[in-house]
């Protein structure tokens, strides 16, 4: 995992990467997750026919609850929470795990749709496209309930919901659309503390294993590095222009820039101010 920490291309704002990566460095967080004690929040489910007083009166408001009972009634609320990777190596179930929830609920007759309730600032490229194309091509609603942030990685998900529903006009954030990746540089740390490292390729593997973190990065290293991420940073803006035809020019402009609720609703971003309530109702509007 520390690997794919320094080397691989993150969707992730640059906040909770200029956060995490400090504790990364000094040992105090273990990226396979024995330094973290928050448990992961597994799948819960509301009832579309009985749920508690306050999503019936928002469902009722809705003239949703309205005709025959459907046999499906279970909406599954699945949590995007912490730093997304593809594994869940960082205390939070990984993408895949999420993925294969959707489908297994997609696939469940007792299932109405589903409530992808998310707070994360985005993480690990690789899973994340996997997990956007499953909730695109899910056939029952899926809606997506932005408590905190929906930044980077998260928000490529969040774009391919059918409906975003954002907790707080002020305190809940979408956006960040971009990628990045991190190089340490510790060849001069080392060489304080008496240590040389001496890398010798093959014959033929000249540019293997360039970005590491025992020699600098030249410039002719950063560009290609530059290069190789650009076609991401281009999927991800096609992703999200597709799944949110009704998106602002401007949301791009800002060049990764993050959104409250009241700005995101404006440009197109969001779609809703509500809570996990309004998100269960929608999913029941839509199925019906």
């Amino acid at each position: 995992m520390l690997h794919r920490f320094f080397t691989g291309p993150w969707a992730i704002e640059p906040r909770l990467h200029d956060r995490l990566a400090p504790l990364v460095l000094s040992g105090r967080v273990d990226l396979d997750g024995a330094k973290l004690a928050r448990a992961r929040r597994s799948p819960r489910f509301e009832s579309a026919r009985s749920g508690s007083a306050a999503v019936a009166a928002i469902m009722a408001a809705a003239n949703t609850v309205s005709g025959p009972a459907s046999k499906a009634s279970l909406i599954p609320i699945i949590s995007i929470i912490g730093t997304m990777t593809r594994y869940g190596d960082m205390c939070s179930y990984g993408t895949e795990d999420i993925a294969t929830w959707i489908l297994e609920a997609d696939a469940d007759e007792r299932v109405l749709g589903v409530v992808l309730e998310i707070d994360s600032g985005g993480g690990e490229v690789s899973g994340t496209e996997l997990l956007a194309e499953v909730v695109r091509q899910c056939a029952k609603p899926v809606v997506a309930y932005v408590t905190g942030m929906a930044a980077s990685a998260a928000y490529w998900v969040a774009a391919a919901t059918d409906w975003i529903v954002m907790e707080s006009p002020t305190a809940s954030e979408v956006g960040s659309i971009g990628v990045l990746a991190m190089h340490v540089d510790l060849s001069k740390k080392l060489e304080k503390e008496g240590m040389k490292v001496t890398i010798i390729r093959a014959e033929g593997s000249e540019n293997k294993a360039l970005f590491n973190s025992v020699e600098p990065l030249n410039e002719k290293l950063i560009k290609e590095v530059r290069a190789e991420m650009n076609p991401i940073r281009d999927a991800f803006e096609a992703s999200v222009r597709a799944d949110r035809p009704g998106i602002s020019d401007q949301v791009f402009e800002t060049k990764g820039g993050m959104f409250n609720a009241i700005a995101a609703l404006e440009n197109g971003m969001a779609d809703e101010i509500g809570y996990l309530g309004n998100a269960v109702a929608k999913v029941q509007q839509l199925a019906a």
